[in-house]
C-alpha cells in the first residue's frame, strides 16, 4: 500500500524543474513538421490518383469492359 498522499509534499525544486524529455520547447516545430508532412502527403496523393483517373478516362472504357476484370497495374 502506498504511503505518499501528496507528491508534492515528497518532489524537490530540482525534480519539478529537470526536463521530462529531450528537446523542451521545439513542440510546435515537430507540429509544423507534421502538418506540412500531412498536407504534402494529401495533396501528393490526390494528385497521382487524379492522374491515374484521368488516364483511365482518356481509355473510353465500354460499357462491357468490366467483365473482363483485368487490372492496369
Amino acid at each position: 500500500m502506498a504511503t505518499v498522499t501528496s507528491w508534492v509534499e515528497h518532489l524537490s525544486a530540482d525534480e519539478v524543474a529537470g526536463a521530462v524529455y529531450p528537446f523542451i520547447g521545439t513542440e510546435w516545430l515537430w507540429l509544423t513538421i507534421a502538418v506540412v508532412f500531412w498536407l504534402w502527403f494529401h495533396v501528393a496523393t490526390g494528385t497521382g490518383e487524379a492522374e491515374e483517373q484521368q488516364k483511365l478516362a482518356r481509355k473510353k472504357p465500354s460499357a462491357n469492359d468490366y467483365k473482363k476484370n483485368i487490372t492496369d497495374w
